[in-house]
């Protein structure tokens, strides 16, 4: 973890779960970082947190499944910070149902957040690794599992 003080790092889904986790171990350490979730107040809540530590941190309100707001949540980390060096891919849903109730809308979300989100993030931060010659996509998924 020494390697990790200074960089800038953009975390989806930072309101709760893993990227709450991530987020609070990553400021630990000293990264600097760029906080997204749909529920900002929570992520303000996390925000005050890093900061009252030491840490630097900002919050965005960003929906995955809209490219714009990805985009945006992009260029507002390097309006901030002047750069980014890791994108943190952690947004997700799951809906819990079985494929016989044909639930189609939670199905769409699922593909708008889940897989849409990861390319329309990649697709935001990509041109700046690119440019600045460097950069890491860390892409999490996980699974509830109902026995």
């Amino acid at each position: 973890m020494n390697n990790i003080s200074g960089k800038v790092i953009i975390i989806t889904g930072a309101s709760s779960g893993i990227g709450l986790a991530t987020a609070k171990l990553l400021a630990a350490h000293g990264a600097i970082l760029s906080l997204a979730a749909r529920r900002k107040d929570k992520l303000d809540i996390l925000v005050s947190e890093i900061t009252e530590a030491g840490g630097k941190a900002i919050a965005f309100a960003a929906d995955v499944s809209k490219r714009e707001e990805v985009g945006a949540l992009a260029q507002a980390t390097l309006n901030a910070f002047g750069k980014i060096d890791v994108l943190f891919n952690n947004a997700g849903v799951m809906p819990l149902s079985l494929l016989e109730n044909l639930h189609y809308q939670e199905w769409e979300q699922m593909i708008d957040v889940n897989i849409k989100g990861v390319l329309y993030g990649i697709g935001a931060v990509l041109p700046h690794f690119k440019a600045q010659n460097s950069g890491h996509f860390i892409n999490v998924s996980s699974v509830a599992v109902i026995w």
